[in-house]
């Protein structure tokens, strides 16, 4: 699931109370985790690591945001998942200990929460519960994967847009007139789903035509989420 929102900064401890995959611990276990933790501050376009970069350890974002992407050998980039305070990432070769399967980047200044591999895999051998957890965010983070896929192959770019700003929005909050708006800038939205910018921008001033949202800078509101959930079928 993508994130667009850069959201408000969040502390350590209150990241892993509010995540659901160690909201679980008790206050000593969450404690004795932190002690294992460190800080990172990192600013807008900073690589936090490489595709085949060792995984070393799990980040977390405690202010700003990262986007998470792969890159074709001719140049073209894809982004696979963004995400915002409060939110984990970088799971997959935290346990397999092989290389990263993308390149991170910040999208803005950030501040990340980073706890080592070889800290966290005893401290997770003795918390079984996080690990059946951790489980389940993989499996969904590959059921989203599949799920690009799928949308490469079977839908038209339209439709691929009006799915990814649907979901987006059933992420934001609702304003007083249903619109929600969205921080998210055409250039990232166009990577989200593999597209160049200028396609995306063509279908994005149809669709303001048709009064489904509104344009600004790194910003774009959609004013009737539903509407635009309908669009998926006639793109």
């Amino acid at each position: 699931m993508l994130h667009t929102s850069r959201g408000a900064a969040v502390t350590p401890l209150e990241m892993i109370r509010r995540h659901h995959l160690l909201s679980i611990l008790e206050a000593d276990e969450a404690a004795a985790l932190l002690r294992l933790a460190r800080t990172r501050r990192v600013a807008a376009g900073q690589t936090v690591f490489r595709k085949d970069d060792p995984g070393d350890g799990l980040y977390g974002v405690l202010a700003g945001g990262v986007a998470v992407t792969v890159t074709s050998e001719a140049g073209k980039e894809l982004i696979l998942n963004m995400f915002g305070p409060g939110e984990f990432f970088g799971e997959i070769a935290l346990l397999d200990g092989k290389g990263r399967t993308a390149t991170a980047v910040a999208r803005a200044p950030s501040e990340l929460l980073f706890i080592g591999r070889t800290a966290f895999l005893p401290f997770l051998e003795k918390h079984p519960r996080i690990a059946a957890r951790m489980i389940a965010l993989l499996c969904e983070r590959l059921r989203r994967t599949t799920q690009l896929v799928e949308d490469a192959a079977f839908l038209n770019v339209g439709s691929r847009l009006a799915k990814g700003l649907a979901a987006l929005a059933l992420q934001g909050v609702r304003a007083a007139d249903g619109s929600v708006a969205l921080s998210i800038s055409q250039a990232d939205l166009a990577r989200t789903i593999g597209v160049s910018r200028e396609i995306v921008s063509r279908q994005l001033a149809a669709w303001r035509s048709a009064a489904l949202i509104q344009l600004g800078r790194e910003r774009i509101v959609v004013r009737d989420p539903d509407a635009m959930a309908r669009a998926v079928d006639g793109g």
